[in-house]
């Protein structure tokens, strides 16, 4: 009887075990790898609240493509972001660049819809195969998504707009509509802007209270409302949220050339590296490419990569920079 009872314990310690044994193995989070996280905009979606950045897991993993070919539908802003694109894919490793950029001044959603409905010849058309950006006048937003077999393709808001929600309602979705009907493999992403320099002067900076956390946090707003909610778009390149992380540095809200557009150097250094990061999903801390040696020090080089990488971790709230002081020129 003994035997019995001690068979029988043993078998019922062997049944509970079993069943505390998981079913398989968890997968991987793909997000991690692929940057896919971005879509969600959810903790982060207010932009309000000041981050350290390592709560989340780092998305820039992958090694860079063999082949880059970007297309902005935008406008001055879309300059500013593409500026040094082909510099610092070429020192990542990237062997073919190309680059198009249809620029119209101060171009919004609904003026890019209309010259695309018109098939208007009113680009700008700036292109870069090698190195330098070649301008090609009086171009049509067709011919240019037609020109290449693009990788990328990415549109924008006009920066005074680009936290207003209601321009953005009935027209963006027609013209990803009219995109896809020339391009239907190329991938599709959101440019998401900065907020105005304090103190600017531009006409629609009084629509955010001339308040430039307000404008930030509707610039993001706004993405987590229309570009998080539109399946076609697969990723946002946040270099707004760059431009903002690096405020917090010794550089400080001094990023701007006017208030709005980027300073040629600094500012379209970081933009470009958001660019880059958020494209790719490959890291930008060993990239040294310096486009103003007597204008950028290291320190504010170490700035550029650190705003870049936390952007595209964590892109729609404000990381504040380790780098409270440092050497300026």
């Amino acid at each position: 009887m003994k035997l019995l009872k001690i068979m029988c314990l043993f078998l019922c310690a062997a049944l509970l075990l079993c069943g505390c044994a998981p079913a398989s193995d968890p997968a991987d989070d793909p997000a991690d790898s692929t940057g896919s996280s971005e879509s969600t905009g959810s903790a982060e979606s207010t932009g309000t609240t000041e981050s350290t950045g390592t709560s989340k897991p780092d998305v820039l993993t992958k090694e860079p493509p063999k082949t880059l070919k970007v297309l902005a539908i935008g406008n001055s802003f879309s300059i500013d972001g593409m500026q040094y694109l082909y510099q610092i894919a070429e020192e990542a490793g990237v062997e073919e660049i190309v680059l198009g950029n249809l620029f119209y001044g101060g171009c919004s959603l609904s003026e890019h819809l209309n010259f695309a409905r018109d098939d208007s010849p009113s680009y700008d058309y700036y292109k870069n195969t090698e190195g330098t950006w070649e301008l090609n006048a009086k171009y049509k937003m067709s011919d240019a998504i037609l020109d290449e077999e693009w990788d990328y393709i990415t549109m924008q808001q006009e920066s005074g707009a680009s936290g207003r929600s209601d321009t953005y309602k009935g027209v963006l979705s027609q013209l990803i509509d009219y995109v896809q009907s020339k391009n239907s493999t190329a991938t599709l992403a959101w440019h998401m802007t900065w907020a105005y320099e304090a103190g600017c002067t531009h006409s629609e900076f009084p629509l955010y209270d001339n308040d430039q956390m307000k404008m930030y946090n509707g610039i993001v707003g706004c993405v987590n409302e229309h570009i998080l909610t539109e399946p076609r778009f697969s990723f946002v390149i946040p270099s707004g949220t760059a431009i903002q992380n690096a405020r917090t540095s010794f550089i400080g809200d001094t990023l701007t050339r006017d208030g709005f557009h980027l300073d040629k150097q600094i500012g379209r250094y970081i933009a470009s590296l958001t660019w880059f990061a958020a494209i790719t999903n490959s890291p930008v801390e060993s990239i040294k490419f310096n486009p103003a040696k007597l204008k950028i020090t290291d320190d504010m080089l170490k700035v550029a990569r650190e705003a870049a990488t936390n952007a595209v971790n964590n892109p729609y709230a404000v990381t504040q920079s380790a780098f409270t002081e440092g050497v300026r020129p």
